[in-house]
Formats: C-alpha cells, sequence, structure tokens
C-alpha cells in the first residue's frame, strides 16, 4: 500500500514526487521510459515564462506566474541551470502594436513584475543582431531560461533522496477504484531494461499497487490513463514542434528569449540562447496521430527556418548541430490546464492538457497538489526532509585550481571522453551511480552534455558505452542508447572500442 502514486516522471510528475516528499507520506513514481524526462519535458523550448501570455483568471495564468516566481530558489536549491535572461515579444510593424498593448494588458492583470512596451531605439539597443524592420517589443524581464531535463532531474533525484521511490521502465495498463472508493489498484508491466535475454533485456513483469491517492502527469498519455480509471472527459491532441539547435558559437547572438507576436496557432517560432551556451530556433506545431512520433522533416525545419529570419535575418544553417522534435500534450477542446478530480473519482488528481507554460507552471501547480494530498490524509511534515541536492560538476565549467584538486582526489577527473563538451570519465560514472542512475547512452548525454558538440557523439559514443557496460556489469553490445529497442551494437559481443573500420560501398574493393 503506497499513500501516492505518481504517474509519469516528467516535469509535473517529478515535481509532484518533490513536494510530496516533505510529507511523511509513501510515493510511488512510475515511468513508461526507461529515464525521467523521456516525453515532453526532454523536448522543448526551455523557457520559463514570465506570464503575461495567459488569459487571466485561468489556471495557466495563474500558475504560470507562480511558477516562475519558484524557479530562482529552486534552481539554487536543488542544482539545476536557470537564468533570468528575459523575453522580447517582437512587433515588425505598427499593425502588430495593438497585440502588444493586449499582451502588456494581460501581464499587468496578471501580475507579472517589471512588464513593459520598449521601442525601437531602445530594442535595438538591448539587441543588435535583431532585424532592422522590428519597430517595438513587449519587455519581460522576469521571462528566464532553463534546462527542463536537468531541473527535471533535480526534483526526481531530491524526491528519491527524500524517501520516493522511482521506477522507471512500467508502463501503467489498469486502474480500478477500489469498492468503498477509499483506494486504487494501479496495474503495471515492468519491464527491466537490462537482463538475461538474448538482446540483453528482461521478460515484462505485471505488478499491482494499491494507493490511497493517484496522481496523473502522463502528459500526452494523461487521457488514456484518465480512461482507465473511468474518466472520458477530455482528449489530448499531440502537437509536435521541430526545433533547430546552433553550436555555441551562436550563443550569444540574443541575450533576450525572441518572440514574434503569437498567432491563433501559439507563441510562434523564438530565438534563444540555452543554459548550455547554445541558440535554439523553432518550434513550428503541427499535429500528430502518434503521440511517440517525434520526427522531423526538412518541410517543416525549413518553415520554422524561415519564421526565425524574421527575426534574426542574418540566420545561416553552417551553425547547426542537429535538430529535434517534441510532442506538446495540448486539449483543444479545453485551452486551459485539466487540473482537479474527476467527478467520482476522488484521490485521482489530474494533470492534464499541460502544455506551455506548463514547464514553468509545474512547481506551482505541486506545491498546491502536494498540500491538498497530505491535508487530505493527514500527513506530517517530513523531519528528515532535505530541500537541498547537490549535482556533480561539470568539468568543462570548473576553474583550473579546482580541476587539480578534483583530479588529485580521483584521476579519472582527468581522462576526457566527450572532447567537444570536455566530459570526464568521472562525471559519467556519478551519473551511472546517481539517486535516479543513468543506463543509457542518451541519459548520459543528457546529464553530462557528453555526446551534446558539434560532432554530436560521432567519437565519445562507444567509450561511453564502454563505461556503462563496466559500472552496469553488462555486455557492452547491450547497452541501449536510449529505449529498449535501441541496442547500439546488434551481434557484437567484444569491446565496441575493437570493433573493425568498415569501408561504405564504392570505397574499397566492391566486396564490404
Amino acid at each position: 500500500m503506497y499513500d501516492v502514486v505518481i504517474i509519469g516522471a516528467g516535469i509535473s510528475g517529478a515535481a509532484c514526487a518533490r513536494e510530496l516528499s516533505r510529507y511523511e507520506l509513501s510515493v510511488l513514481l512510475l515511468e513508461a521510459g526507461s529515464d525521467v524526462a523521456s516525453g515532453t519535458t526532454r523536448a522543448n523550448s526551455g523557457i520559463v515564462h514570465s506570464g503575461y501570455d495567459p488569459v487571466p483568471g485561468t489556471a495557466k495564468a495563474r500558475f504560470n506566474v507562480e511558477g516562475s516566481r519558484l524557479y530562482p530558489q529552486l534552481s539554487e536549491e536543488l542544482d539545476f541551470p536557470f537564468e533570468r535572461n528575459g523575453s522580447l515579444v517582437v512587433a515588425f510593424s505598427e499593425e502588430e502594436r495593438p497585440a502588444l498593448e493586449k499582451l502588456l494588458e494581460r501581464g499587468q492583470e496578471n501580475g507579472v513584475e517589471g512588464v513593459r512596451i520598449v521601442e525601437a531605439d531602445e530594442l535595438h539597443e538591448l539587441e543588435p543582431k535583431l532585424s532592422g524592420d522590428a519597430v517595438a517589443a513587449l519587455l519581460a524581464p522576469t521571462g528566464g531560461i532553463t534546462n527542463p531535463y536537468l531541473a527535471c532531474l533535480a526534483f526526481a533525484e531530491n524526491a528519491v533522496e527524500n524517501g520516493v521511490t522511482c521506477q522507471l521502465d512500467t508502463q501503467v495498463v489498469g486502474i480500478e477504484q477500489r469498492e468503498g472508493g477509499e483506494s486504487y489498484l494501479v496495474r503495471a508491466v515492468h519491464t527491466p531494461l537490462y537482463g538475461a535475454m538474448p538482446d540483453g533485456g528482461a521478460e515484462p513483469v505485471e505488478e499491482c499497487f494499491e494507493t490511497k491517492i493517484v496522481i496523473d502527469a502522463a502528459g500526452v498519455h494523461s487521457d488514456t490513463i484518465a480512461k482507465l480509471a473511468g474518466d472520458e472527459s477530455f482528449h489530448i491532441t499531440p502537437r509536435a514542434g521541430e526545433y533547430v539547435l546552433l553550436d555555441r558559437s551562436y550563443g550569444g547572438t540574443f541575450t533576450h528569449t525572441m518572440f514574434q507576436v503569437p498567432t491563433a496557432a501559439g507563441k510562434g517560432v523564438l530565438v534563444s540562447p540555452t543554459t548550455g551556451g547554445n541558440l535554439i530556433v523553432g518550434p513550428d506545431a503541427i499535429r500528430r496521430e502518434d503521440p511517440e512520433d517525434t520526427s522531423t522533416a526538412s518541410e517543416g525545419l525549413d518553415a520554422v527556418v524561415a519564421a526565425a529570419k524574421k527575426t534574426w535575418p542574418a540566420y545561416t544553417w553552417s551553425g547547426v548541430i542537429t535538430n529535434f522534435a517534441g510532442v506538446r500534450a495540448s486539449c483543444l477542446e479545453h485551452p486551459d490546464f485539466i487540473l482537479g478530480e474527476p467527478e467520482g473519482l476522488s484521490g485521482f488528481f489530474v494533470i492534464g492538457g499541460f502544455d506551455s507554460p506548463g514547464l514553468t507552471a509545474a512547481p506551482a501547480v505541486a506545491v498546491e497538489y502536494a498540500a491538498t494530498i497530505a491535508n487530505r490524509l493527514g500527513a506530517g511534515e517530513n523531519p528528515k526532509f532535505n530541500p537541498r541536492r547537490q549535482g556533480t560538476p561539470m568539468f568543462s565549467r570548473v576553474h583550473d585550481e579546482g580541476r587539480e584538486n578534483l583530479i588529485g582526489q580521483d584521476a579519472s577527473w582527468g581522462h576526457m571522453i566527450c572532447r567537444c563538451e570536455q566530459v570526464t570519465e568521472a562525471e559519467i560514472v556519478a551519473a551511472i551511480h546517481a539517486p535516479v542512475p543513468a543506463r543509457t547512452i542518451d541519459a548520459v548525454k543528457w546529464r553530462t552534455r557528453a555526446g551534446m558538440g558539434r560532432c554530436q557523439s560521432g567519437f565519445c559514443l562507444p567509450p561511453v558505452a564502454e563505461i556503462i557496460a563496466r559500472e552496469l556489469g553488462i555486455d557492452p553490445a547491450h547497452v541501449r542508447k536510449g529505449a529498449r529497442s535501441s541496442v547500439i551494437a546488434l551481434g557484437h559481443r567484444g569491446c565496441l572500442t575493437d570493433l573493425p573500420v568498415v569501408a561504405f560501398p564504392g570505397e574499397g574493393d566492391g566486396n564490404e
């Protein structure tokens, strides 16, 4: 019996887990993917919105502003990146000025601090690379940027350190309200990432958890989870957003997050620095039938770039190191967040339709849900709760004396694995043995940046795989890139770094 089972370890689920760990409650965090933040949370703009966009009086407006105010303290307590760089919504003609004035009114009504309209002279002084066509902009100084994956990981790790159980690779397949309505049975299929099967995987295991409270934080699958419990009141329409990422040499092009005047399709294409020092461009908004479809297409990326050139005419493809897409959990029939307990399902808390500004709002929603649940269950404060979490130092950001000290304590700090991002063996080992362990190539990449540089893991993938295999005690050929199906060396049972060089057709004698 658990007090609370949370379904989904994205930003909303992880934030709820962390807030609930403040109380004397038994909490289980379930995630279908092989890592936290494996869905929408991992692949978005990373923007902490100030709160001028949502319609006043909505849940989006309230939790956006409350969440934005929480991020500076959370970043300091949990040691994840956050920068309050401010945002600009740019008008490129006088015809767009009324839209800025409307956003200004909304921002003031929502309680956003310092929001104002800046005219062309000040605007171009703030952002010299901005298109000369820009005539004015809405400045929101409380806007910020974060790394959504690392923020989610920080919430999850702090929750685990405070007593929450986190179980990955676990897909919920059934939810039954017990007679009397005082608890739920949550049925799930747990398929461990590594095991004794020929491909290094494991056989699925059916599990059942009894809990007093369920939190549905399943993102694009939140409607599916709700239906398992008997609630069919909302439907999620997956909408993909495609992005282009430029390398660090372009990271200083803009200091603010640069928006364009929003349209009915959303906040539009942005150009923004990232906390990793890159420059991100995107997204579009494309409906997808499959909520797991994160593919990109040249047509969409070309359209994103064409829109971005309105803000940044000097855009160049030469700086691009990768592109990607994330899928948003939109509810088109109900444009506000879907929060609370459906009729007849007391104790079943929904976090649905959690698209933008979900990343910003998640900590505030978590605070309210945790307090409500703790009060209902009569739970006292956890006397051992520690609000602080310390991440592993990034070697690339440590000064010379600090580097020498680290290497003196452990020589693996001096073993460089990823040359592009200067990631050492010690950082990778620490990620593998963290409170929420990294067990795949992608998990290591997202935690340490190994593979995020210009070569996109062209050099560091084999040694990263070797380190994962060594630390987990598995065959290197069984190491996954991300999902269970993503074995990186089919049929190979030796050392990945000893793989023979294979010529491409036309490069050898024709017998390759």
